[in-house]
Parts: C-alpha cells; structure tokens; sequence
C-alpha cells in the first residue's frame, strides 16, 4: 500500500521494510533504538521528518534524500545506494555508514549535522563555500571534493584510509601541527589544491592544474608533480619544508620556493627527498627581502638521499636580488645529489628559459659572482643623462668667423641646429655586461645679444633647447637573458662665447653654457618587471681655445689656403642625478657618476679654403681634423642594494674628430663630422653631427 497524510509514525522495534514511492507522506517518523527502517526509494518517508534513534537502512537507494533527519542513530547506505543528502540534518548527533559499493553526497554542512561517518564506499563533498569539517571520518572507503569551496580537515575527519580526489576547491589543514592524513592515496586534479601541515600516510600525485600548497607537509609515500607543488606562501617568510619518504616524480610541474637571497644560510623554503628524484620540474623562486649577496656553495633548495636522476630548472633561467644574479645547479663532492643556488658561475651561459635538461649545471665554488645585465642599462642611462647635451663651441656654432661680414655691416642675428646620431659600445661588472646604445640628439637655438668691444673681438649671448634620446641593449656572457634601457628628455640654457677675432682669424676664443636637463628613464628586461624612473640636474661648460696660422699655400686648382691649428681646452660638470628607489622586485637602485668632471685636452687643425671661381661669392670651405684626451673624474655606476657595478674602460679616452666646416653665403652656414672615441676594456663610441646656421 502507499502511505498517505500526516501525524506520527513510531517504530519502536523490529524492522519496517518500506518499498516504493510515498510522495503525499508527511508525517513525523520516529525510530526507536532498537528499532529499524528500511528503504529503497528517497521519497519512501515522503516529506516527512526523521527522528532516528535507531537504524535507517537505504538498500540500493539511488537520487536526492531531502527528509531532515534528527537524533542519534544510525544511516546506513547499502546495497550499491547513491544518494544526496540534501535535507537539515543539524539536528543528527549519529552514524552515517556506507557500505563498500555504496555512496554519499553532501553539499553543506547541516548535511551532516554533527555525525561521524563510517566510510567504506564513497564519501562525496562538493561545497562552494568554506566548510571546517570536525566530524570524525574513518573506514576504508573514498573521499572526492567537489565544488570552490575550502575544506578544513582536522585529525578527526582525516582518519579514513581510501583514496582522496580533490577535483575542485581546496583541502585545507587549519591546524598549526602536522595532521596525520590516513588516506594512502592522494589525486588532486585540475583546479584542485591541498594546502597546510600535514603528514600523509600514502602518495600524492599533483595532476596538471592541481596545487599543493606545502607548510611543514609531509608525504608519506610518492610524490608525482604534474602541476604546482607551492612551497611558497604569497609574500610569506621563507621556512616551509616538504618532506617526501618515498620517491620524487617531475611529470613537467612546476615547484615554487621562497627565499631571502643573499649567501649560503639565506632562509628559504625547501625540500628534503628520502628516496630518489626523477623527471623534469621548472622551478620559480621568490626572493623574499634578499639584498643579493656571493654564495660559496650556494643556497640548498633541495635535498635528495637516494638516486638524484631528476632535472630541476628555473623557469626565467636565473632569479636576481641586488646586483647578483643565482642560477639553479647541482652541488660538488657530497652534496652533489642536491641542488642549490648559486650566485658563482659555472662558465656555461643558461638559457633565458629553459627546459629541465639532462647535463645540469654544478656549482662551481671557485667561480666568479654574476651581475644582473640590468646593471649595464642603469649605468648607461645615467651616463647618457649626463652627456647627450655635451657640446663644443665648434658643434653649437660651426665657425664663428663667418659671421664677420654681417658683423661688419652692424648687429646681425642668427639661428642655429643641430643633428647628432651616434653609437657606444661598452662594458661593465668586470668585462661580463655588454651594453651597445644608439643616440639622437637635436639642439636649437640663437644668440640673443651680440656686441664688440675693441672693433676686432666679438662677443656673443644665447639661449637654446634641446631634446635627446637614447636606446641600450646590455647582454652578459654569463647569464641567458639581456636588459634594455631608455632614456629621453629635455634641455634649456644660455651660453656666452667671446672670440677675438683678429684680422688673421688667429688669437683666443673663451665659450662657456650652462643647461638645465631632465628625462624620462626606463630600464626593462625578458620576463621581468620594467622599472621607470627619472633625472634631474644641471650641466656646465668652460672651453678656451688659441687658433696659430701655421701657413698659407696655393692649390694647383686656383684654391689659396691657409693652415691653423688650435689647442683648446674644455672642462664640463656634469651634475645629472637619478632619482633613487626601489624596484617592483625589492631592490634598491642608486646610481653613481653625477658630479663628474670631464676634462677635454686637444688641438684641431683645420685649412680654410677659397677657391678663384667663388670670388665675390663669400663662399668658404674650412676642411679639419682633430685630436683629443677626455679624462672622467667619477666612473659611473650603479648600487644595488648596496653592491657596486661599475662601468669599465671610459675613465680616459682618446677622440679623433674630422669633418668640414662650409660658409654658403653671408647668410648660412654649415658644418658637419664625425667622431670615435676609444677607451680600454672594450669602451667605443662613434658618433656623427650636421649642423646649420642662418644669419641675417
């Protein structure tokens, strides 16, 4: 028959074995504790509440049981039942058993109120919001998470000894020591984590897009990482260790350490391997407030006790703190089944990004330390800062003398521009950062005043602006990634020239000009974060020069030219300065250099030329090669967190300039050359200009 309506059904002993569907059932069933009930449909007690003190039996049960069950009895699914529990059981303080053959589901906590489970099937939890689990679960049976939600097991509900499968959200163990997990085989699948202290009886296997998150975890058996084995908190202290019993499995996972970079006993997270290690594993590690420091034997990430056949390799090749850069290699002598790392190089350059691979690196003790190549873009920037608007009297004004006969007729005015493009080679932290850069310059402007005072010397005053920019590459021969550096900015200023000028166009000239500058600043490298940043500063110059006519000849073309040579001295401050900081990465960028004194000693040697054919025609042309020793005061270079890189080779150089100066008419003139400079260590530079002047 069906039941029907309403009221109380109390069974009080024996078993009442209820078949089939009973929808308009609504009454209050109560068990008593000698008592039993069996099922074989989830609607067998209709709608009605349960008070179960005794024995509720689901015998091949299969859907949504939504009865609210109270009391402390016993559910026992039997028989291959698969049913959800979807009804407020917070009121159930009893067992939930399932059978071997048999399963649960949950979806909320009241779904189980405050009973204990009894698991030799299938325990399904699928939650969507956080759930910190105290019941007690034992049994041999299996455990799967379902759902986003966080799972917090305590020692009580990770007794059971099956087979846990973590295919969505976490499981997490909230207690601040290790928790035994009886379960001998862990899955956590894609989008699944495990994360806190907790000792495992059995294996673990981390599947692509599954997540271990590690605190002092401890894996009883194997470990196999296919996805993410975190040894890492976010932004936490290093000191996290994983302890695998058995053996280490890399199916291409990836590893994730914290360390406090610096030398040898730097704090930082690890693993210690009893068994051997096999397979490839990228490994990322976090530097957590290092400063950079020189390793001996370098900082112990892993540690294996058996066979060490497995391959580990950072994901970005290198992880950087300071100046230094640390690779992963393998250890020497009795720690060479380890890996560790090591701000020595090995002579072998590593890829940027590399794959795990079969010959890996070994630390080498004796090694030299390794600079980061962002070194060579921080010096470059704030040497170009310093010397982009860096002129001569010759490069801002081509020839003063050709401006005589305007001066002659009264007071004349003029414009003037220039071009400048130019390349340098150099180097820095001892020969292994090589740094190539590519200039523009453009300067403008015109004299505001210009005057006699003996009718022979002249006398000049202006103003000018510019705008500059330069582009550097900085590779290291030890290190697989390289770095780049960008500089732009603005100058203005004023400058005063007095030339004597004589009736021979030999005697004295004395320039001086002073600028104000400013930039943007960026240096960037693969995979890393970009650091911006700006300048500030003045610039100033003194140039005196004395010009001899050393002789006048005629060409066999009807030319007549006459010979000069000028030594001439010039001392420029270079007084740019970088705004100090701190990168995105936590270290420290000072740069060092601003406040050089260069000091310019050289002679130019020049013919000024006039051809028959340009009679009346005021048209000039002044061919010219120069020589020159340029002297640095300061070497610049960058701090980072305190350790110097330096650049090497451009304290003294020697210049070698030509090119030709030409008078148009009385109104333009133009002149144009082209430069190398030469230091040691490797230093170049080569340069080109083209300037124009017009006066009217």
């Amino acid at each position: 028959g069906e039941l029907t309506g309403g009221g109380n059904l109390n069974v009080t002993g024996g078993t009442l074995a209820i078949e089939g569907l009973n929808a308009r059932y609504n009454a209050l069933t109560s068990i008593s504790p000698n008592a039993e009930v069996s099922l074989d449909n989830t609607q067998g007690l209709g709608r009605g509440n349960i008070a179960n003190d005794g024995l509720l039996t689901l015998k091949n049960v299969t859907g949504e049981l939504r009865n609210s069950i109270s009391g402390k009895g016993i559910v026992s699914a039997t028989a291959r039942t698969d049913v959800e529990l979807d009804g407020d059981n917070s009121r159930f303080v009893g067992q939930f058993n399932i059978d071997t053959g048999s399963a649960l589901s949950v979806n909320e906590q009241k779904n189980l109120g405050d009973a204990s489970v009894i698991n030799n099937g299938l325990l399904t939890i699928s939650t969507e919001r956080s759930w910190a689990m105290t019941h007690s679960i034992s049994g041999s049976g299996d455990v799967t998470k379902l759902g986003t939600g966080i799972l917090t097991l305590n020692k009580d509900s990770a007794a059971y000894q099956g087979t846990t499968d973590i295919v969505g959200g976490e499981i997490a163990f909230g207690s601040d020591s290790a928790i035994n997990m009886a379960s001998q085989h862990i899955n956590i699948h894609n989008s699944g984590v495990m994360s806190g202290n907790v000792t495992t009886a059995g294996d673990v296997n981390v599947m692509p897009g599954g997540t271990l998150r590690v605190a002092k975890t401890t894996v009883g058996g194997n470990l196999e990482n296919g996805g993410t084995v975190q040894m890492n908190s976010e932004g936490g202290k290093p000191g996290n260790v994983l302890t695998v019993n058995g053996n280490y499995t890399g199916n291409n996972g990836l590893m994730t350490f914290n360390a406090t970079l610096g030398g040898d006993n730097s704090p930082t997270d690890k693993m210690n391997v009893k068994g051997d290690t096999q397979g490839n594993t990228r490994v990322r590690v976090d530097n957590i407030g290092g400063v950079g420091a020189q390793t001996v034997n370098g900082i112990e990430l892993i540690e294996v006790g058996g066979n060490s056949a497995g391959n580990f390799a950072l994901t970005t090749g290198t992880v950087e703190a300071g100046a230094y850069v640390y690779t992963l290699a393998k250890g020497k002598g009795n720690d060479e089944k380890n890996w560790y790392l090591t701000s020595k190089w090995d002579g072998v350059t590593p890829a940027d990004t590399p794959d795990p691979i079969n010959n890996p690196p070994v630390v080498d003790p004796e090694g030299p330390s390794v600079y980061r190549p962002e070194a060579g873009s921080y010096i470059s920037n704030i040497a170009a800062a310093n010397s982009l608007f860096s002129h001569r009297l010759h490069d801002r004004l081509g020839e003063p003398q050709y401006t005589d006969s305007l001066h002659s007729q009264g007071s004349a005015s003029s414009m003037w521009m220039r071009h400048v493009g130019g390349h340098e080679r150099s180097r820095a932290g001892d020969g292994q950062l090589n740094t190539q850069a590519n200039r523009y310059v453009l300067q403008l402007g015109g004299d505001l005043a210009q005057w006699s005072s003996n009718a022979q010397d002249r006398w000049h005053l202006g103003v000018m602006a510019g705008y500059a920019n330069q582009h550097s590459n900085t590779q290291s021969n030890r290190v697989g990634y390289k770095s780049d550096g960008r500089i732009s900015g603005y100058s203005a200023g004023i400058y005063a020239t007095w030339y004597q000028n004589d009736a021979n166009k030999t005697g004295a000239y004395v320039d001086s000009w002073a600028l104000y500058n400013w930039f943007d600043n960026s240096v960037s490298s693969d995979n890393r974060s970009a650091d911006d940043y700006d300048s500030r500063g003045v610039t100033a110059s003194v140039e005196g020069g004395y010009t001899f006519e050393a002789g006048t000849f005629s060409g066999s073309e009807g030319t007549l030219n006459t010979w000069y040579v000028q030594p001439q001295v010039q001392i420029t401050w270079m007084g740019v300065k970088d705004s100090d900081h701190i990168r995105k990465d936590g270290t420290r960028i000072e740069t060092e250099g601003d406040g050089n004194v260069q000091t310019r000693l050289g002679v130019k040697t020049y013919l000024n030329s006039h051809h028959q054919r340009d009679n009346g025609k005021q048209r000039e042309f002044q061919p010219y090669i120069e020589a020159n020793w340029i002297n640095n005061s300061k070497v610049y270079a960058v701090k980072m967190n305190g350790q110097t890189v330096s650049r090497d080779g451009a304290r003294n150089l020697g210049e070698v300039r030509t090119g030709v100066e030409a008078k148009v008419n009385n109104n333009l003139s133009l002149w144009g050359n082209v430069g190398v400079q030469l230091g040691d260590k490797g230093y170049s530079d080569t340069q080109g200009m083209l300037g124009v002047k017009y006066s009217w």
